[in-house]
């Protein structure tokens, strides 16, 4: 799990149903959260956080990260960078960077294609992205130049149990 003890607000952008941010609000009783999601997502996240019993410790509110995202000190980006070319998810990194902590943090949960060329199922979801949306994986060179772009700095990449990983990143 990752260590929030430092941190105040969470906020989960394009969290839909708020699964990753629950696990933190609950391993962390002091954390408080926000969901961030389209209008037609709110619904479901709400009735979901409810469901979890976290309604006054994590708020769901609507609107478009690539305008503006709600103040916080560390911001979750679950499946989020990889549907989107480079420009695309730079205008997301730099919003959350914008409204970021001073000493804040950004996690991002995708996959990370290896850099040496194995087969890998990285490979076959970054042509799905490529042909879905217009998206892709990334290396972690190409994590760390996306993040350097957005006035960030990788500070390390942690492997879970699942083909995604989690990358970290720090202002610059």
């Amino acid at each position: 799990m990752l260590d929030t003890s430092l941190a105040k607000l969470v906020v989960d952008v394009g969290g839909a149903s708020g699964t990753l941010i629950a696990a933190l609000l609950i391993k962390n009783p002091t954390l408080m959260g926000t969901i961030l999601d389209r209008p037609d997502v709110v619904a479901c996240a709400k009735a979901a956080v409810a469901e979890r019993g976290l309604s006054s410790r994590c708020h769901v509110v609507e609107g478009d990260f690539f305008a503006a995202v709600p103040e916080a000190d560390i911001y979750l980006l679950k499946y989020i960078i990889h549907d989107w070319d480079d420009d695309r998810a730079i205008t997301i990194l730099k919003n959350c960077r914008h409204a970021m902590a001073e000493d804040g943090r950004v996690l991002i949960v995708d996959m990370v294609v290896p850099e040496n060329g194995a087969k890998c199922f990285s490979k076959l979801l970054d042509l799905n992205m490529l042909v879905m949306t217009g998206g892709r994986e990334r290396t972690q060179a190409e994590f760390r130049t996306l993040l350097d772009a957005s006035g960030y700095r990788l500070t390390k990449i942690i492997p879970t149990m699942a083909p995604q990983s989690v990358i970290e990143a720090i202002p610059n």
